[in-house]
């Protein structure tokens, strides 16, 4: 009796694990679905840090992020560099001076959104990667958007797991916290996450938790109608070499090391089944050669 139950069991699961594989593969993407990719400046990094057997030599790297444009609402991917830095440097304290951030004025969120014809309050979803100081740094500049975050991770940057405190700056979220005395903590309309989300409920913006470069990194599936799936990374891959010589990255930037590891294998997989292709933030070959507003990919 325990076999037969143990193979239901399985066989249930099996069954699961198809009809989401059915779910993804009839998933039909919304016509007029737009992606622009911006940058929110450059930092200056070693490349043996962002693979663990790369150069010694220092590169810069843009700190990209995503518009998606859909029939249901407008979706910003990560958020750039706090704007603060622009006028006020000290906003990041030793990080501006070992990452020498290009601040200038045009590199405002504002500035950057304006160039699509779109404000802050024309976005309707805000979903952030992760939450450390290149990714999550003008979440609060979006009050009347949700905000699409792991549970893990909005935690992680308020009161950070041992040894991953250093890149989160804690004025970044504080505007997400609600007013003493109040009830609920969070003062931004918020999803908090445990796992992944189909945003509009046809499979063409998914969220996908992934667990690897912070307790809480998510990455996102775009599936456009003509260009096919996108994965944008945020940071659980930082260069295409990563992916395709499944190099990681320091271990000082991967929180769960498996789990990027997962992730490369997982894109290489989307890429043999749907020849889908992954954009990442930081990548500065494959940056340059995409397409910057006002083209987009569609």
């Amino acid at each position: 009796m325990r076999i037969v139950k143990q193979l239901w069991s399985l066989g249930a699961i099996a069954g699961v694990l198809f009809v989401g594989a059915m779910a993804v593969a009839q998933a039909q993407p919304a016509q007029g679905m737009k992606l622009y990719t911006f940058s929110s400046g450059a930092l200056t990094i070693g490349k043996n840090v962002l693979m663990n057997l790369g150069p010694q030599e220092t590169i810069k790297i843009p700190v990209g992020f995503y518009v998606v444009m859909h029939p249901k609402g407008n979706i910003l991917f990560d958020t750039g560099n706090n704007d603060k830095i622009i006028t006020d440097p000290s906003y990041w304290g030793p990080f501006f001076k070992s990452l020498s951030p290009v601040n200038t004025p045009d590199m405002a969120i504002d500035t950057q959104l304006g160039k699509i014809g779109l404000k802050p309050d024309d976005i309707t979803y805000v979903v952030v990667g992760h939450l450390h100081l290149d990714h999550g740094g003008n979440v609060g500049k979006f009050p009347n958007s949700t905000l699409i975050v792991q549970k893990d991770e909005i935690r992680n940057a308020f009161w950070p797991e041992p040894g991953t405190a250093g890149p989160y700056i804690t004025g970044d979220v504080a505007p997400l916290r609600s007013a003493l005395g109040e009830a609920m903590p969070n003062k931004y309309k918020m999803i908090q996450l445990t796992g992944d989300m189909d945003i509009f409920g046809d499979g063409s913006v998914v969220v996908k938790r992934w667990v690897g470069h912070t307790p809480g990194s998510q990455m996102m599936v775009v599936r456009l109608p003509k260009t096919g799936p996108i994965i944008l990374t945020s940071d659980n891959v930082y260069l295409r070499e990563n992916v395709e010589k499944n190099i990681p990255p320091n271990v000082a930037l991967a929180y769960d090391p498996p789990g990027i590891l997962r992730a490369y294998e997982w894109i290489r997989y989307m890429q043999a089944t749907q020849k889908a292709d992954y954009f990442t933030a930081h990548d500065p070959d494959a940056f340059q050669a995409l397409k910057k507003p006002p083209e987009f990919y569609e």
